[in-house]
């Protein structure tokens, strides 16, 4: 497996070297930089180079929300992972941040493992999603032509054929295809499985998520459930539909930014789905149903 690339930015040089100390201790590479403009110098040069960038907030010529737009108007560069690194905790700060983008966050002062343990997850996210646009683009299923339909998974193989199928029908695949997979998954892990937000956390960290899914599916109970999931193109939008049939779960609590869950290994993904994905989302009754819509 290749090392975890990493674009440091700040433009204290004691705060920046200690940050790539930390990090090549950790065996990733880095590159440093010292404000926002030649954060967009590195990026524009090499989009791809890049699984996370690490940036202070405060900076000269250009600060962290500046790099933040710019970034997410840049197709190549929307996708990459930011990780905002800042003194003040003000909530009200962290959900500016995350709203324009940053989904990962670092308040000072931090503890090497704290660092270390968030860059992890921001380019485990990132490895992810560059898996999902790929597999998107080799697709050729001519589900554009599609009107609408209702379909229904059990597995995580076919969560995962589906929604690259589904992507399809968009006019731009890359950008429905990462929400599109995190209500899906959700629908299937927390939703039919049961799998609470503390046990993906413990499953995630010892590398067992996999495995449970495909355990907890053998179970009795579990055997007959299907996640169904009903498109619809209508005149001027996209509509997805996705019921599962759990319990539901309190889902109030992660469509907006949740400052608790800044250092989670995950957590993010329905916010993520919401701000990059979809036009609209929106969960409904006790959470096993959620529609979301991508204007045409």
């Amino acid at each position: 497996m290749s090392k975890i690339r990493v674009l440091v930015a700040d433009d204290d040089p004691a705060s920046l070297a200690l940050l790539v100390r930390v990090l090549g201790r950790a065996g990733m590479e880095t590159v440093a930089a010292e404000d926002g403009a030649e954060v967009l110098a590195n990026l524009k040069k090499s989009p791809e180079s890049f699984d996370v960038l690490l940036m202070d907030l405060v900076m000269p010529r250009m600060n962290g929300f500046q790099v933040l737009r710019r970034l997410k108007s840049h197709a190549q560069l929307r996708h990459i992972p930011v990780i905002l690194q800042t003194a003040s905790n003000d909530p009200e700060d962290i959900q500016r941040g995350m709203e324009a983008g940053a989904y990962y966050y670092l308040t000072k002062p931090f503890t090497q493992r704290v660092v270390v343990g968030i860059v992890k997850t921001a380019a485990q996210d990132i490895a992810r999603i560059r898996v999902l646009h790929a597999e998107v683009e080799r697709s050729e299923t001519p589900l554009s032509m599609m009107t609408g339909g209702t379909f229904r998974f059990r597995t995580l193989m076919e969560c995962h054929e589906l929604t690259n199928h589904l992507a399809k029908v968009c006019p731009d695949p890359a950008r429905i295809v990462t929400g599109l997979s995190e209500l899906l998954i959700n629908a299937l892990e927390h939703g039919n499985l049961g799998i609470s937000y503390k046990e993906k956390g413990e499953l995630l960290e010892r590398n067992g998520w996999r495995a449970e899914i495909a355990r907890r599916q053998a179970l009795p109970e579990n055997r007959d459930k299907w996640v169904e999931v009903e498109f619809a193109r209508l005149d001027d939008r996209l509509r997805f539909e996705v019921r599962d049939q759990g319990e539901g779960f309190d889902w109030q609590a992660y469509v907006v930014p949740n400052p608790a869950r800044l250092f989670d290994n995950h957590g993010r993904g329905i916010f993520m789905a919401k701000m990059d994905s979809f036009d609209h989302l929106e969960y409904r009754g006790r959470g096993n149903h959620v529609m979301a819509e991508v204007m045409l």
